[in-house]
């Protein structure tokens, strides 16, 4: 494993693999490692640990750039100090890099404030397997970083083309990225969270397609009983004792103030939401019942990632998941779909739905829980799943694994990814055999 602390030696290290004909995968979060991107015996490990500098934090333009290195663990206080928020995703692991998961597309918390299926993410820094340097948007200006008059935010160009859209979700077979600038939002000075529960999902996907067009809410985030109880208990008797009290399905939603009229803003936004939730025939709750002292920790958990010993997805031993995006009409169907899944994959099945990008879009993730002896019988029902919720409007723009075979159908758009590939990294020497590049 080798373990670069600067871009010149990220850069030699690219060299040389070149010249050895060895390949290279990038490496930035702490164990463990759930979908396998960053895991390939072809090729040998560089890990960015090292690279874990908080280059700058910007409140006036409300930026911050960072290492490939930096986990959220570090981030999420950093900018608390600053007055500041990520739009992070949901509960992400406190070893995980920040950078990785944007890189990533993960799911964010706070759909109201995100413009784009990239967002947070703005500018990044790229030793392309080629060996030459390259940075995106308004960072792509020439001399070194520190030289440039531009606030590097723009993430548009450098020209006509989108290239930061073409480095994402890339599993680091383009290049590897040493610095990103991520969009950062101020910290509420006053927020109400609010426990909305239903018996099915269809409801409250409804709800939040209201309460986002008229931008009432902040973080929004719905949980099926398994996901809910899984992710805020402490313990495996936690999450038992929890699992009973809860409904089948809950929003969670949060009403936020800032330096300005925050009590005023805060209920304008409530009217709003209880008026939506009684048109609707729902409830809006500031505590679920028989769950006293909930809501203060979901509060607070919301806003941070998982710190504890044991990552909420890793409880009971053993994951595996299938994530993906869709239109809010084909929503409910995919819910179902995924529901259908139930006693058929040997563990207990959670689902996580979060709007995206002001409600455009719902990301979907469903996933299996079991002991950890047994894992093909959920990776072959999950397997096995996929061409239809693909045949039913599920886009898999997180092409993990088996969902790669799913998306690479079309011949002349991997054809043109392969010439971008032979461009950009024309030894084939990043994370080989990822995504369609299985012949590199």
């Amino acid at each position: 494993m080798l373990f670069p602390e600067n871009r010149e030696q990220v850069e030699a290290i690219v060299a040389k693999a070149r010249e050895e004909g060895k390949a290279l995968v990038p490496l930035s979060s702490g164990a463990p490692h759930l979908h396998g991107a960053s895991v390939n015996p072809q090729a040998e490990t560089i890990c960015f640990s090292r690279m874990d500098a908080i280059m700058k934090i910007d409140r006036r333009n409300r930026y911050a750039r960072v290492e490939a290195g930096v986990t959220f663990e570090r981030l999420i206080p950093a900018l608390a100090e600053a007055g500041m928020r990520l739009n992070a995703p949901f509960l992400p692991r406190a070893s995980k890099s920040v950078v990785a998961s944007m890189l990533e597309r993960e799911a964010v918390v706070v759909p109201k404030y995100q413009y784009d299926y990239t967002d947070p993410l703005l500018n990044v820094e790229v030793v392309c397997g080629s060996g030459e340097l390259f940075r995106t948007g308004s960072a792509a200006g020439p001399g070194p970083i520190e030289e440039l008059k531009a606030d590097m935010c723009l993430p548009w160009g450098p020209g006509s083309i989108d290239f930061l859209r073409f480095f994402t979700g890339a599993q680091g077979t383009m290049g590897l990225v040493t610095w990103a600038t991520l969009k950062t939002e101020i910290l509420p000075s006053l927020s109400n969270l609010y426990f909305i529960p239903a018996d099915m999902a269809e409801p409250l996907v409804t709800l939040a397609n209201g309460l986002l067009l008229n931008r009432v809410v902040d973080d929004c985030v719905i949980l099926n009983r398994v996901n809910f109880a899984a992710a805020f208990a402490d313990s495996a008797q936690e999450e038992s004792d929890l699992a009973v009290k809860i409904p089948e399905w809950v929003m969670l939603c949060r009403i936020c103030g800032f330096e300005r009229y925050p009590e005023e803003r805060i209920a304008v936004y409530e009217e709003m939401l209880l008026d939506a939730c009684a048109k609707a025939g729902l409830s809006a709750l500031r505590e679920l019942p028989d769950c006293d002292g909930l809501a203060g920790k979901v509060n607070t958990m919301l806003g941070d990632c998982d710190r504890r010993e044991t990552y909420w997805k890793l409880r009971r031993g053993g994951e595996r998941e299938i994530d993906f995006l869709a239109p809010p009409s084909k929503t409910p169907a995919l819910v179902d779909i995924l529901c259908g899944l139930e006693g058929k994959c040997g563990g207990d099945l959670g689902i996580t739905i979060q709007p995206q990008v002001q409600g455009r879009a719902y990301r979907l993730e469903a996933n299996v829980f079991f002991d950890g002896s047994a894992p093909e019988l959920p990776e072959q029902v999950l397997a096995d799943i996929l061409p239809e919720l693909h045949g039913n409007g599920a886009f898999f723009d997180r092409p993990y694994g088996a969902m790669a075979r799913l998306v690479y159908r079309d011949p002349v758009s991997t054809e043109a990814l392969r010439k971008l590939k032979a461009i950009y990294d024309p030894d084939g020497i990043l994370n080989p055999g990822k995504l369609c590049f299985t012949g590199r």
